[in-house]
C-alpha cells in the first residue's frame, strides 16, 4: 500500500502524524509526506520522505489576528463573513495552496490512501478527485466539529474547480488519539489510536536529571506563540513566578526561544531543543499554553496541568481537559505571579487533578497502538474506496 500523509507547514501538525506514518512504513507500506516548502526540513528530520506541494502561506500572520486580547486591550470581534468563523480563511488559504499539487502527487505516485490532519482540507478534496480513500487524523480535540455545518460550503468552490463534487471534510474515517471521555463527540466513523508523543527529533542523548527532594514542574510554551508574537512568549515569566515555591522548575524551550528569556531564578533549569516527552518523564506537573500536543504529551505521563491559553483553539483544548478535571486554567486577565504559584501548589498538593490525569493516561494506554491502526487501515482500504 502507498500512503500519502499531508499537512500544511506547521511543525506541531507534522509531529502528530509522525507515529502513524512511521508505523505504516514499519509495516512495509510505502509512505510519502507532502507539505508546503517550509515544512520540508522538519519532515526530513523526522526521518520521513518529503514531497513539496503548493507554496508557503503566511500562517503566522493569520494566527496573529486570532490572538486573544491582552487585559485592557480591545481585541477584534470574532468575524463571520457569511461563511462561518474567520479561521476558515486560513484553512481555505492552505487548501488553495496545496490542492493542485497534491492531486498531481497522488496521481503520479499512484497512492492508495491519503491521511490528512484535521485542518488540511486539501487532503479530502485531492482524495475525492483522484478516487482514493481519505483518512482524517486528529492532532488533538476535534474543534472543527463546531464548524461542521459550514465546512462543506467553504470547500465547495475549490472542490468544484477540480471537479470533485461534494466533499466530506471529515473523510471516510477519523483516527483519534484523544481519550473519548474528553473528546468532542461527532458523527464520523472513528479509529481510536494511542497517543505516542513525538515532539521533534532527538538532538542529544537523554540524561536523567538526578535525584530530587522536592516536586519538579515543567514549563513549556510550544512553538506557535513565539513565532506569532514574541512579546506573548511568557514562559520565562511563568517559570520565574515559581521561585520560592519549594519546587524545581524545568523550562523547556527551542533554540529560537532561548534569547527571549530574561535572567531566571536559581531553581529554574533551562533545557533547549529537548523533546517534551523526555522532560516530562521526570516531572510532577506541567504548565503550558494549551496547545494540543503539549496537553496530550502531559496526559501520556499522567501529569496535572496549569494552562494559559492565548488563542481561541488553545482555549478550546484547555476547556476540554479542564472539564476532565486534569487541568486548571488561568485567563490572561487572571495571570499574576501569585495566581500561578497558587494554582501550581494546588496541582501538586490536591489529589483530584493528579488522579484525573492518571485516569486519562490509563484511558490513552488502553487504545490501539499506531502499529495496530496501520494494520487496520490496510484492512479497511477496500471498503473505504468510494465507487
Amino acid at each position: 500500500m502507498r500512503v500519502v500523509f499531508t499537512t500544511w507547514a506547521w511543525p506541531s501538525h507534522l509531529y502528530a502524524l509522525v507515529p502513524l506514518a512511521r508505523a505504516c512504513r514499519a509495516a512495509g507500506h510505502e509512505v510519502l509526506f507532502a507539505s508546503e516548502p517550509a515544512l520540508t526540513r522538519d519532515v526530513l528530520r523526522a526521518d520521513l520522505p518529503a514531497a513539496v506541494v503548493g507554496t508557503d502561506v503566511d500562517t503566522a500572520g493569520m494566527v496573529r489576528e486570532y490572538l486573544l486580547p491582552l487585559p485592557g486591550a480591545a481585541g477584534p470581534a470574532p468575524r463571520r463573513d457569511g461563511r462561518g468563523p474567520r479561521v476558515l480563511r486560513m484553512l481555505t488559504a492552505h487548501a488553495e495552496s496545496m490542492t493542485a499539487g497534491l492531486i498531481r502527487l497522488i496521481t503520479d505516485w499512484r497512492a492508495d490512501l491519503v491521511v490528512y490532519d484535521q485542518v488540511t482540507l486539501a487532503g479530502p478534496i485531492a482524495a475525492a478527485v483522484t478516487g482514493v480513500p481519505a483518512v482524517r487524523q486528529l492532532y488533538g480535540f476535534d474543534l472543527l466539529q463546531r464548524a461542521r455545518g459550514v465546512l462543506p460550503d467553504a470547500l465547495a468552490p475549490l472542490a468544484d474547480r477540480f471537479g470533485a463534487g461534494p466533499v466530506d471534510p471529515f473523510g471516510a474515517v477519523t483516527v483519534d488519539p484523544v481519550p473519548a471521555s474528553v473528546q468532542l463527540p461527532g458523527a464520523q466513523r472513528t479509529l481510536p489510536m494511542r497517543h505516542v508523543p513525538y515532539n521533534g527529533p532527538e538532538t542529544s542523548p537523554w540524561r536523567p536529571p538526578g535525584p530530587r527532594g522536592r516536586p519538579r514542574v515543567c514549563v513549556s510554551w510550544g512553538h506557535t506563540i513565539a513565532k506569532v508574537d514574541p512579546s506573548r512568549f511568557i514562559a520565562g515569566r511563568i517559570a520565574a513566578a515559581l521561585a520560592g515555591t519549594g519546587t524545581d522548575v524545568v523550562l523547556a524551550v527551542s533554540a529560537a526561544q532561548r534569547d527571549l528569556l530574561a535572567e531566571l531564578p536559581e531553581n529554574v533549569r533551562v533545557v533547549v531543543d529537548t523533546p517534551l516527552r523526555d522532560v516530562l518523564r521526570d516531572c510532577d506537573a506541567f504548565v503550558g499554553h494549551g496547545g494540543a500536543g503539549g496537553i496530550l504529551t502531559a496526559l501520556a505521563h499522567g501529569l496535572p496541568m496549569l494552562l494559559v491559553p492565548q488563542l481561541p483553539d488553545h482555549a478550546g483544548h484547555t476547556g476540554r481537559v479542564a472539564a476532565g478535571d486534569a487541568a486548571s486554567v488561568l485567563s490572561l486577565a487572571e495571570l499574576t505571579p501569585a495566581a500561578v504559584r497558587e494554582e501550581v501548589e494546588r496541582l501538586l498538593e490536591a489529589p483530584g487533578p493528579r488522579r484525573a490525569a492518571g485516569e486519562l493516561r490509563e484511558e490513552m494506554l488502553g487504545r490501539p497502538a499506531p502499529a495496530e491502526v496501520a494494520a487496520a487501515l490496510a484492512e479497511l482500504r477496500p471498503s473505504l474506496v468510494r465507487h
